[in-house]
Order: structure tokens, then sequence, then C-alpha cells
């Protein structure tokens, strides 16, 4: 007033009153940023809920502010990460775009290569990622816990099981430390860990006689995919998902040992049972995930030889994945891989039950679950998926254990040309 200029103070931000104030008197000078720094800040003005006409006026005055504070040769402030916008705090790191590309390419290269069994090259893929990732965007990151994890995948399926269980366990406290113990990606990486404790343990336990069914996946691939489309997997996470791979024989199991094996299924279940609160908490009790945490609970309580406590989380489990199933189907919008997954998931814990009825002596109800398992994953997967297969396995093993070796030969037989005939489609292809 003194200076006889009328200022609007439209808004209580001290800098940008000041600003406006300078420009005023300013008069002429050019104090704008160039615009390579406007297009810098565009998406942190997005993030930031700076929109609507207020919002971009107080963007404009507060930007030359910061600009003419800082000199010309400035840098830009942090670059928002629109990708991983979702894991809070850490989102704010800048990454440069080729190496973020790079890391996707990977990610891509990951998936593909270990859905077609090239392992070695999905090591040397994920290996790299990890190194990326860890490099530019530092330990406590999203993305750094994903390429661990990626990595543990794939030395779990070469059958590197010491060193996928120290990878599991670093991806862990990687994603407690970046995103929480309350997330979905930290509750899929504690399943893979879970089950490949469970089948470690499992493996060096002696089975009964004859005991050679197979729980199968159980849930897919154990993918978490922050810096890529979830799901190489997602599985994963998703979904992501969480997940392992085939299971191993262990149908025999009366109990589940001492010592070291005893030691890791009960921290496998302990790891399951927290994965499962977390889902809960955040998707609610009957959401798919939850019902194939329950699942694959159940499988280490079957191997601990607490069949009933086994016996009720997979019927609630299957219950729930029919309904899950059901409503999909019912629901017009809902895409054919989500009702595809859904069946897998389902017929994964009929498989899972009918091993376990199996156990109890109740052949009739096992074979009638296998068979629905098997017609499901012929449906939803493909009739030579490592999933079907194993079934079709189960269903042989119970057709001997009942005494009819000429259906259990059958089944054997066909088996032998799924497989055949899964090898030359993937030859062709």
């Amino acid at each position: 007033r003194k200076l006889g200029i009328g200022l609007r103070l439209e808004s209580p931000d001290p800098r940008v009153v000041h600003m406006r104030r300078f420009s005023r008197l300013s008069r002429g000078f050019a104090l704008r940023p160039p615009p390579s720094t406007v297009a810098a800040h565009s998406t942190v003005m997005a993030a930031a809920g700076l929109g609507g006409a207020v919002g971009r006026r107080r963007w404009r005055s507060a930007a030359p502010l910061r600009c003419w504070s800082r000199g010309k040769s400035a840098e830009p402030y942090s670059r928002y990460d629109p990708l991983h916008a979702k894991h809070g705090p850490a989102a704010e790191t800048y990454v440069p775009p080729a190496t973020e590309a790079r890391i996707r390419s990977l990610q891509q290269q990951i998936g593909k290569a270990h859905a077609a069994g090239k392992y070695d090259e999905a090591r040397l893929a994920a290996a790299e990622c990890r190194e990326l990732a860890l490099s530019h965007f530092g330990p406590d990151h999203p993305v750094s816990a994903s390429a661990v994890n990626n990595l543990a995948l794939v030395h779990r399926s070469l059958g590197e099981r010491e060193r996928a269980t120290a990878l599991y366990r670093e991806a862990l406290v990687l994603y407690r430390r970046s995103v929480g113990a309350e997330h979905q990606s930290t509750a899929t990486v504690a399943s893979n860990l879970a089950l490949l404790l469970r089948d470690s343990s499992v493996a060096t336990q002696p089975a009964a006689e004859g005991a050679t069914e197979e729980d199968g996946e159980l849930g897919g691939r154990g993918w978490t995919g922050e810096s890529s489309a979830d799901g190489a997997t997602r599985g994963g996470g998703g979904g992501g998902r969480g997940g392992g791979e085939d299971g191993v024989a262990g149908g025999g199991l009366a109990n589940g040992g001492g010592g070291a094996a005893g030691d890791a299924l009960q921290e496998a279940r302990s790891l399951l049972e927290g994965a499962i609160l977390t889902r809960r908490r955040l998707m609610g009790e009957t959401h798919p995930e939850v019902s194939l945490g329950m699942a694959q609970l159940a499988t280490v309580l079957r191997a601990q030889g607490d069949l009933g406590a086994a016996s009720d989380l997979l019927e609630r489990a299957t219950e729930q994945l029919d309904a899950s199933r059901f409503a999909a189907e019912a629901q017009a919008g809902e895409g054919a891989k989500v009702t595809a997954r859904l069946g897998a998931l389902l017929a994964g814990a009929l498989n899972s039950l009918g091993l376990l009825r199996k156990q109890q002596g109740r052949f009739a109800e096992a074979q009638s679950l296998y068979t629905r398992a098997s017609s499901l994953y012929d449906t939803c997967t493909s009739t030579s998926s490592p999933d079907a297969v194993v079934c079709r396995h189960n269903l042989a093993e119970l057709a001997l254990a009942a005494g009819d070796e000429t259906r259990a030969r059958a089944i054997q037989l066909d088996i032998v040309r799924r497989v055949e005939a899964g090898t030359e489609r993937s030859a062709a292809d």
C-alpha cells in the first residue's frame, strides 16, 4: 500500500505473496522458469493435488521463486515416479529413464524365460535386474525387493533351495523396510519363503511306503512385480500374487518330524499365518488370496500331522474359492483370465483336499475331488500343464492304492501322451 501497488493476497503461502510482490516491482524482468523445469515438475504438481485454477496459480507463482533462488543452473527437484506411487515415500526416488526401461525389459525377459522353462536364461536376467535395482534404487525400495524375490524364484526352479531360501529372506527384509509388514507384496514373499521351507523340510523326511502324491503349485508362481506389470506373475502378487512351484512327495507323513525339519515347518506355519492375517485386513475374509493362503497353510499342517485342522482349512478354502469363481462367471465384466485363475486356484485346493482324504482312508471322496480338480486344470490351464499332470498322477496313485491296476495304467499312459503333446507344442513355438 505504501508503494501504491494493489496486491491481491489470494494465498496464505508467504512464498507466493513474496513472489507476486517481486514480480510487480521487477517491471518487465523475465523470471519465469525455462520450459524444461516446468515439464520436470508437472507430474509432481499432479501428485501433490495441485489441480484446478487455484492450484495452477499457486504452482506457477511458486516455481519462479524456486528457480530464482537456486540460480539458472540448479538441478530440478526430485522427479515424481508414478509407477511406484502406491508404495509411499520411496516413490520420490529419481531413476534415469534408461535404467528404469532396462529393469522393465529384464523383468519381462525373466517371466518369458521362466515360463518357457529356460531357467538358466532367466537366472542371468534376474541377477542383472537385481544388481541394477539395488544400485539405482537402493536397498530400501520395493523395486529392489521385487528383483530379489524374482531371483529367488528362479533359483528355486533350478533346485537350488539354499540359495533361494537366502534370497527370499533378503527380499522379505527389504519389503518390510520399504513398504512395511502390512502390505500385499510382503505377504506374497512370506508365503513364497514358507512354501520353500515346507518343501525343503518334507523332502528330508522319510515318506511312508507308496506315498508319492503331490500337492501341486497351489497358487502359481510367487512373483512380485513392482517395476513391471505385476504378475509376470501376479501372480500375482498378485496378482501378485503368492504361490510356489511344484509340490513334493510327502503324502504319507504322519508327523512333522523333529530337529531342523520340524523347526522349518513351524517357521513356515508362522509365516503363512501372518500372511493370511495381512490379506484379511487388506482384502477381506472371502478374498481369493485369503482362500489361497488357507489352502497353503493346510499343506503345512498336513506335513506336521495335524490332519483335522488341515481338513477344516481346506474345506473352507474350497468353499470360498468355489463361491468366488461362481461370482466371477456370473459377472459379464469379469475377464476370462480372472475366471481361469480362480478355477486353477480351486483345482489346487481340491487336489490337496483329495490327497488329505486319501490319507484318511476316504478313497471315494478322494477320487471325486481329484477328478473335479483334473477337469478344472484341463479347462483353466492346459492338459499338459504341470498342475494337470500332477493331479492325473495322484489319480493313478489312488487307483493303485485301491487295487485297480488297469485304470492306473490307463491314466499313466494318458499322462505320457499329455507330456509328449506339450513338448511338441513348445518345440513348435
